[in-house]
């Protein structure tokens, strides 16, 4: 019993220490699985967030499709050490801008369900870009997957715990120093980009002034096409009973106010396509001091005897690449603003300069701009109003007073031809608002005078027009219009209808609308051109996607904006047709003599 008792009493601390060496590794692992939940808890935690930062930053340069703006905000991302990849797409989910480190994988061509998942040892985030629920487009965030030895130093200490007793206190302190070192790397990593992000919150609050546009794109297509498709009616019924009742002066005087509210109707829609994506600006180069010295009169008049108006317009005469007639309209609502601002009178100046913007913008481009800046002496704005201002249809103006579209048209303007607007104002110490222009490397157009009205008759004479719209209205009153110029006109209340038109024989021309059910202008054109592949095509529409019927029939397309007026309607015609039977003696000519 004495030579036994020893080897019982190894055999109970064998035991002892195998349970204990269980016990201690059931406890490592247990704590071992706690700490990697809760560093994945983390690590997902901060992912979702910067996932949320990089997608509420990004809608107003999604709805802009600014590429320079989103390229920045993805790159500032490098400063993360965990992540592997991130990339930007648009509201189809098709990969705009992407980034992924050397040997990591690449961000996904198109994006995946919107979620925060755990897989392959990486954190995957997706978040969708949205401004008042409509969707913009994606972000996606990816980090980098743990090598063994990462995760094997997450849980060294543990791992020691069954093996060396007191030793283990020392390496759990040591372990539990490593994770928290990581974290605070990772926070320190947060921080910079945290503050990174803070110094471009000037540019931010800039480009959030235009995360509305999209929407208020969408809202102002459908609503341009119906108000312009009755101002057609108004206006061309008026400018006929004008036409023809010329021994009835009282008519004459309710056909010239019709038109004048017709034109005034027809000025806000194009207030509200200004800045609508679908409508193309006409870009061309010319010189803005130009431009503000041809509005003296018409500015003059707008506001005023009570406020004087002064223009320092600068003599260097650099052309700008900008919409002439756009921008005209920027500088009359800039003035009717500056008036409303001083009820009592004040200076309105108007002024022109040369700025050179530095590498390193947020929204342009290194280059010379023209800096076009309209400053009044009225009651100025407050810091709240001013982080508005461009806002559509925000005004400080009582109902009935203003539409709160004339600085969201400037503002449009601007950034739709590579530059900016910005303001510049206090309370009761006036406002400047400057709105940068982007220099044309083609010199401005030189001027010539307009031609004088041509005669509103038809080529020739039994010449058949087919015109193509699904408001009867519209259609009625164009067909009229059209027959009284001494055309053939046959009638199509939408694309099939016009389809079978032209499958039974080739008229002179087509009037095609754009906006219509089931078949829209554009394929309408481009079917028409299958069938006859020199029709003339002359598109009226108050709504229309330019680079749509610019894809289906060439960029030089004759495009009348309702409304427009008969004569305009008939020079148009009259030309297309004379040019395409041109074209065909022509041809035929050559045929003759090649025979």
């Amino acid at each position: 019993m004495r030579l036994a008792w020893p080897n019982l009493s190894e055999r109970r601390l064998t035991t002892m220490a195998w349970i204990s060496a269980v016990v201690l590794v059931a406890a490592s692992a247990a704590l071992g699985l706690r700490a990697e939940v809760a560093f994945r808890r983390d690590l997902t935690s901060q992912t979702n967030a910067q996932a949320d930062i990089l997608a509420s930053s990004l809608t107003a340069a999604l709805a802009f499709d600014d590429l320079l703006a989103m390229e920045q905000y993805v790159q500032a991302l490098r400063a993360n050490p965990r992540l592997s990849a991130a990339a930007v797409y648009d509201a189809q989910g098709r990969e705009l801008v992407g980034l992924h480190l050397r040997h990591m994988r690449p961000p996904p061509i198109t994006i995946g369900p919107v979620r925060t998942e755990w897989t392959d040892g990486r954190v995957r985030a997706t978040r969708r870009a949205a401004e008042q629920g409509q969707t913009l487009g994606y972000v996606f965030m990816e980090t980098r997957r743990d090598s063994w030895s990462a995760i094997l130093g997450r849980h060294v200490g543990v791992g020691l715990l069954t093996l060396m007793g007191l030793i283990l206190m020392v390496l759990v302190s040591s372990a539990a120093a490593k994770l928290q070192a990581r974290a605070s790397e990772l926070a320190q990593a947060n921080a910079r980009l945290t503050e990174e992000m803070g110094a471009r919150a000037q540019a931010e609050e800039a480009l959030r002034q235009s995360q509305k546009m999209e929407a208020l794109g969408q809202l102002t297509g459908g609503i341009a096409h119906d108000f312009n498709n009755l101002l057609q009616v108004i206006m061309g019924a008026l400018e006929l009973i004008g036409r023809k009742a010329s021994d009835t002066p009282r008519v004459q005087v309710w056909a010239r106010h019709g038109l004048a509210a017709a034109e005034r109707g027809a000025s806000l829609t194009r207030q509200l396509l200004a800045f609508s994506r679908t409508q193309k600006l006409d870009l061309r180069p010319f010189v803005v001091a130009d431009l503000v010295t041809g509005m003296r009169e018409l500015l003059q008049r707008t506001l005023g005897g009570a406020i004087e108006l002064v223009l320092d317009l600068d003599a260097a005469r650099m052309p700008v690449l900008s919409d002439h007639t756009q921008l005209e309209l920027a500088i009359l609502n800039l003035a009717i603003n500056a008036r409303d601002a001083m009820p009592e009178g004040g200076r309105l100046t108007i002024s022109t300069e040369i700025v050179t913007v530095a590498p390193g913008h947020p929204l342009l481009p290194p280059d010379d701009y023209v800096a076009l800046s309209v400053t009044d002496t009225g009651q100025g704005m407050t810091p709240e109003v001013i982080g508005r201002a461009f806002d559509p249809f925000f005004t400080t103006k009582s109902v009935g007073k203003g539409t709160g579209l004339g600085l969201s048209q400037v503002y449009g303007v601007a950034r739709q031809a590579g530059g900016e607007a910005r303001i510049e104002s206090r309370p009761g110490g006036g406002t400047t608002v400057t709105v940068l222009l982007r220099r044309s490397l083609e010199p401005a157009a030189v001027g010539v005078s307009a031609p004088g009205p041509e005669a509103v008759v038809a080529p020739s004479a039994g010449a058949t027009v087919l015109v193509v719209d699904d408001d009867e209205q519209v259609r009625t009153l164009l067909h009229e219009t059209l027959q009284l110029l001494g055309y053939r006109v046959l009638d199509a209340d939408g694309g099939a209808a016009a389809i079978r038109f032209l499958q039974a024989g080739r008229p002179d021309a087509v009037l095609l609308d754009f906006a219509m059910p089931q078949m829209n202008g554009a394929q309408v054109a481009d079917r028409a051109r299958q069938l006859w592949p020199d029709l003339p095509i002359v598109f009226a529409s108050g709504h229309a996607d330019t680079a749509a019927i610019q894809a289906a029939v060439g960029e030089d397309a004759p495009i009348l904006r309702k409304p427009f007026e008969l004569d305009l309607l008939a020079r148009t015609l009259s030309s297309m047709i004379g040019r395409s039977v041109a074209a065909e003696r022509a041809a035929s000519r050559a045929r003759g003599e090649v025979g």
